[in-house]
């Protein structure tokens, strides 16, 4: 059970008792926000809910940024000793004020103090803001807290509003404890527009200002929000694949056909499909969400295709799927990085490599022809979510699959060797891709995204891992999804010294040719 400590200055307890049938909860005196942080807490997730009195003391003033400075600092001591993940509240108030020009500038101050708040994740490892003034919005101000148990007990939140903010804080962890879907599939008919094209035709589906138009159009702009965010949308529709190519190109809506990064249309069933385009994203099936209104289809992939997850839309009220498929924890991300926002683009570009590689004479030529080169840096804190998303998240070709907290990745840089490598080719810059992270001369974690495999990449890594590092042993952990590297070291330049029961192999360096010349390296800026 995982532990979560309170950091308040108010009464925060009957939040605690909202989730002590999920976390084992403990709390910190009230008002004790700097010796707290200033030094050791037990625990996995350190929640922090600020009363808004602690930014400043009715008009909000110059001090507020003053105090958001404060807690910035704080917040980097206590990140260099402990591990906790840390849930800040951001703030709600309820401004009085003679004329709505006041309540107008009031506000413009609180969304300002808030974006400070939220500007914190970018210096602070392992920190994600609480939406208390979002969910104030939705629920109403009055309705989340009670000003006089505020001011009487320093107990501000109801019983509703307490309840409110456990799911909100519930709802955080999940976002940190799931692993992020890859690829969202959809089908066409009655979930990306409401009809069918092959029956009402191009003009006849309705995605617009109407309803039920509205509801596609909204939700065609919440997947290309997924999109840009990193989450790959692919499409599969049994459907004439020219009137899907003719409603794309004349009908004005949020997603356009080149959004999809595979669209599969035809009248095959769609679990073949969908295990299709797992094979050319070289993606497994668990890092699917399959998304369409009919039930046959859902229980046909559900069957053929158990790891893939499904989720039904609702024709009957389309616009209770924004909500539903927004809030799913596996879908919502973090952090989003560069490489997140580029994905569809890299794998649009991995697709054209395939291409060359069927017409190349062999796969040397192949390598040589894409003119490869890798750029690496060493305990590069500017990259510290890609690195840690990477560690999280990447199976196949990793040789430990040990997983690590942004926190604990930082800690790393501090003292070991945490390697990072970019690949780009002629055919686009496929981003960080590649980290290796060496312990007292052991290597500790070697992995690289599967995009980038049978090229001589993980060759040329090693190279630079063993110039710069003083490497003497390294380690294979098996797991389900990593027997393609169970012998890689082998050909690497270690020699197998043990192995143990479970299938782990301890290797000792002793030497190794260099790599193919023809992929370049340089060191990267920092």
């Amino acid at each position: 059970m995982k532990k979560i400590h309170f950091l308040s200055n108010m009464i925060v307890q009957p939040v605690g008792r909202q989730l002590r049938k999920k976390y084992r909860c403990s709390y910190a005196d009230l008002d004790a926000v700097v010796p707290t942080l200033s030094g050791t807490v037990e625990a996995d997730y350190l929640v922090i809910l600020l009363d808004p009195r602690f930014f400043y003391d009715g008009d909000i003033d110059g001090k507020a940024m003053e105090r958001v400075a404060m807690l910035e600092g704080l917040l980097q001591t206590f990140r260099g000793k402990n591990r906790a993940r840390i849930l800040l509240g951001n703030v709600d108030d309820d401004f009085f004020a003679p004329d709505t020009a006041g309540r107008t500038r009031s506000f413009a101050k609180l969304l300002e103090l808030n974006e400070a708040l939220e500007a914190l994740k970018g210096s602070i490892s392992d920190l994600e803001i609480l939406d208390l003034f979002a969910l104030a919005h939705r629920m109403g101000h009055r309705r989340l807290y009670n000003e006089k148990n505020r001011h009487l007990f320093q107990s501000p939140l109801t019983l509703e509003g307490a309840q409110a903010v456990a799911e909100l804080i519930d709802e955080a962890i999940r976002r940190f404890e799931s692993k992020r879907k890859k690829v969202i599939v959809l089908d066409g008919d009655n979930t990306l527009w409401g009809g069918i094209v092959g029956e009402d035709g191009v003009e006849g589906v309705a995605c617009d200002e109407n309803y039920p138009g509205i509801a596609y159009k909204r939700f065609q702009q919440l997947l290309l929000t997924l999109k840009e965010s990193g989450l790959l949308l692919a499409m599969v529709s049994k459907n004439n694949e020219a009137d899907v190519a003719e409603l794309f190109e004349k009908r004005r809506m949020p997603l356009k056909l080149e959004d999809f990064v595979v669209a599969k249309i035809n009248w095959q069933p769609k679990s073949q499909n969908i295990a299709e385009i797992a094979g050319e994203l070289n993606l497994g099936l668990e890092s699917f969400l399959f998304v369409d209104d009919n039930p046959f289809e859902l229980e046909e992939v559900a069957r053929a295709l158990p790891a893939v997850e499904t989720f039904r839309f609702d024709k009957e009220e389309p616009l209770k799927n924004l909500e539903a498929l927004a809030s799913r924890p596996n879908l919502q991300a973090i952090r989003v990085t560069e490489e997140d926002r580029r994905k569809s683009e890299q794998y649009a570009s991995e697709r054209a490599r395939g291409e060359i590689l069927k017409t190349a004479p062999d796969m040397e030529s192949f390598i040589k022809s894409l003119h490869i080169k890798i750029t690496w840096w060493r305990n590069n804190l500017r990259q510290l979510d890609r690195i840690t998303q990477l560690i999280n998240k990447t199976n196949q070709f990793n040789l430990t699959t040990r997983r690590y907290t942004q926190a604990e990745v930082e800690a790393m840089m501090r003292k070991d060797h945490v390697f990072s490598f970019k690949v780009e080719d002629d055919l686009g810059d496929m981003g960080i891709v590649g980290v290796v992270i060496v312990k007292g001369g052991h290597i500790d974690t070697f992995l690289l995204s599967c995009r980038v495999l049978g090229r001589g990449i993980e060759d040329r890594i090693m190279d630079i891992v063993l110039k710069e590092a003083e490497v003497e042993s390294a380690e294979y952990i098996p797991s389900p999804k990593n027997m393609q590297v169970a012998d890689l070291y082998e050909t690497l330049g270690f020699e197998l010294s043990e192995t143990s029961e479970n299938g782990t192999k301890l290797y000792r360096y002793r030497g190794k040719e260099p790599g193919r010349a023809y992929i370049t390296i340089q060191k990267g800026e920092t």
